[in-house]
């Protein structure tokens, strides 16, 4: 299968997707990455350090994604994209789009990041690029897309707050309605410095094993068979 690290122009998604990876690899899948961000620190993270669960494959960052990384892809595996920001390479994500059984959305509970989700001030939303790829695919519907909150002081009421507006389509109920998940990312020291560094302590592991757990559970990932 394959998943698809989406953001608007936020901070975190990177570090999210890399520390998805190790979560995956923890729960018993096997796991590729691609790079599809021109930052390529994804694959610069898998390059130093000797505990990257998984390889990267660089250089992924081409509108040709679907006619030529998806066919040589494992699909037998869990291939996990990381993308640039969706407004400023939609060519890129449109090519991701395509091929993509699922699409997961970091946002931090910020009006900025919010609004460039909903309504940016130059670009195309979020919403409406998920939503023209259907035009693109074989089902002739959009992936199956969620929505990860990062970020997320346990102090604000920020959180509960703007996953209520994503939910319900903002404070009119005219905006796109969103699948929230119910986990999420804290706004923690260790977390926000994780890119580049080995993933050894708790607060790299928890939140994105409770990830996985709740992906399980609403039938986006497969279980994993023991001998």
């Amino acid at each position: 299968m394959l998943i698809a690290s989406l953001k608007p122009r936020t901070m975190g998604g990177t570090t999210n997707t890399g520390l998805l990876a190790y979560a995956l690899a923890r729960a018993g899948h096997e796991v590729t990455c691609y790079d599809a961000d021109e930052s390529q620190q994804l694959a610069a993270w898998q390059a130093k350090v000797s505990d990257f669960p998984c390889q990267v494959v660089a250089d992924a960052d081409t509108p040709a994604f679907a006619e030529t990384i998806y066919r040589k892809m494992d699909h037998n595996r869990i291939n996990l994209v990381d993308t640039g920001h969706a407004e400023n390479h939609p060519d890129i994500v449109d090519a991701v789009l395509e091929v993509a059984d699922l699409v997961i959305v970091t946002v931090s509970p910020a009006s900025s990041d919010y609004e460039r989700l909903v309504k940016p001030e130059r670009g195309t939303t979020l919403a409406k690029i998920i939503r023209r790829s259907s035009a693109l695919r074989d089902s002739g519907q959009p992936p199956p897309t969620v929505v990860l909150l990062n970020r997320c002081s346990k102090t604000s009421d920020e959180p509960k707050r703007y996953a209520g507006l994503l939910r319900n389509g903002g404070e009119s109920g005219d905006e796109p309605q969103w699948d929230v998940l119910s986990t999420r990312i804290p706004l923690w020291v260790k977390l926000s410095n994780a890119v580049g560094k080995p993933c050894v302590s708790r607060q790299h592991k928890a939140p994105f094993d409770e990830l996985v757990t709740e992906l399980t559970k609403r039938g986006h990932l497969p279980e994993v068979s023991t001998p």
